[in-house]
């Protein structure tokens, strides 16, 4: 598959508007996705909590539909039109095109072709639903914005897709872009090194689109427990490769009520 043309000024432009107006990149970013995350969750009080540090002069002194809130909603129309166009992760070219990414903090993506390359090298698997109960899942211990993921999800659309990174903002685009693109999965927050999650969200699939959650500390464990990787000692040495994860099905119990969210709730209207 080609590596696809994401056009990013258009977004990037809406994002330097509101940083000219006093704010840095980084809160710019991070509250941007803040916001798209809250919204498709339904979390109103610490969705307003972030709109409210958008309140001073510089920011509401405009016409309706200049103001800075309505920039920010101007920004998600415009991510949610490319990724329309290339299907591709968008989200993520927007980091790095607004200058996220650096040497300090390690932060530079695998380009989508280069990870388009690496999964059809990788994938090994058929797909198919496992007698035992378990699906097949996909994993990233360093995930970044998910693109590797996104890329398995082209080709193994029934399988669990796991993201895993130290970095919050990296988590947060993992789980949103789990949920634009429908897939079935969880974004880890924490250090793949030392089994550390502190947050995880939950990404569902359905007809009506894609759905996100945050987890809580019992669900995460319950999470944990279920994705170890299959561990028979006794046949350690007949092995012809290192043991692969599995998600057993319903690896976290869906106790939450969930609405389906489309991708229309972050709206100025709701600001």
């Amino acid at each position: 598959m080609a590596s696809p043309q994401v056009d990013t000024d258009p977004i990037v432009s809406v994002l330097n508007q509101i940083q000219q107006r006093g704010h840095s990149a980084y809160t710019v970013f991070k509250d941007w996705v803040d916001l798209i995350l809250l919204a498709l969750q339904r979390r109103d009080d610490p969705y307003l909590e972030i709109v409210d540090d958008y309140n001073e002069p510089r920011d509401m002194d405009h016409p309706r539909g200049e103001r800075t809130v309505d920039l920010f909603a101007n920004a998600f129309g415009q991510l949610q039109k490319q990724m329309s166009e290339t299907n591709a992760d968008v989200l993520g070219a927007v980091y790095e095109e607004y200058g996220m990414s650096s040497n300090n903090f390690g932060q530079h993506f695998t380009p989508h072709s280069v990870c388009e390359a690496m999964f059809e090298i990788t994938h090994t698997v058929d797909g198919q639903p496992r007698d035992d109960g378990t699906q097949q899942a996909v994993t990233d211990p360093a995930c970044g914005s998910g693109r590797m993921l996104l890329c398995g999800g082209r080709r193994l659309p029934e399988a669990v897709f796991v993201g895993q990174d130290k970095d919050p903002l990296c988590a947060k685009m993992t789980a949103l872009n789990l949920c634009f693109f429908n897939l079935n999965g969880y974004a880890i927050l924490g250090d793949s090194l030392t089994l550390e999650y502190r947050r995880v969200w939950q990404t569902t699939h359905s007809p009506r689109g894609g759905a996100v959650r945050e987890l809580d500390d019992e669900q995460i464990q319950t999470l944990r427990d279920n994705l170890a990787p299959e561990d028979d000692t006794d046949a350690s040495e007949e092995r012809s490769g290192p043991a692969k994860p599995v998600a057993k099905t319903g690896s976290v119990p869906d106790d939450t009520a969930t609405e389906q969210q489309s991708l229309t709730v972050f709206q100025t209207d709701d600001i």
